[in-house]
């Protein structure tokens, strides 16, 4: 029994790292960690304002787009994000998209071409990741609402 024990010690260091088990071992204290609700009610506070346009995503057609989004949770360095995002009917020019994204919409229509290939249309229930480097159109049908978990590493 002793060798068991031994042995599922060494395999968790080799997996994770000495200075990790010796801490969790020795009963360190680690900041707990909340559960972050997602609720996309959140969005109903956010005031939509005038789409801005950015070196990779531009405005080639809507009259008077707005958006608004709200920021769920972010990590420590930045690079990975969970939020809601609304927007009335756009179109965007995307070239050379900054994160990869995983979007899961709730209401409204979008419809996304990339760069030489065909339309593709998505709606409430349906999802996607759009990677990093993306180039094509991104057309609101309508007004949308999603919900966006990004990680900008590569």
């Amino acid at each position: 029994m002793k060798k068991m024990v031994l042995k599922s010690i060494v395999f968790t260091v080799a997996l994770c790292g000495a200075g990790t088990v010796a801490a969790i071992m020795a009963g360190a204290s680690m900041k707990p960690k909340a559960i972050v609700d997602l609720n996309p009610d959140a969005l109903a506070a956010a005031e939509l304002t005038e789409v801005q346009e950015y070196p990779f995503m531009r405005v080639v057609e809507g009259a008077d787009p707005k958006s608004a989004s709200v920021n769920a949770f972010g990590s420590a360095d930045g690079q990975f994000d969970v939020g809601f995002y609304h927007g009335t009917e756009v179109t965007l020019s995307i070239a050379n998209w900054p994160v990869s994204e995983v979007m899961v919409f709730l209401e409204g229509q979008v419809e996304i071409t990339a760069v030489g290939g065909s339309p593709k249309i998505y709606g409430p229930g349906d999802a996607l990741v759009m990677p990093k480097g993306f180039n094509g159109t991104w057309r609101q049908l309508s007004a949308i609402k999603k919900i966006s978990v990004s990680y900008a590493g590569d």
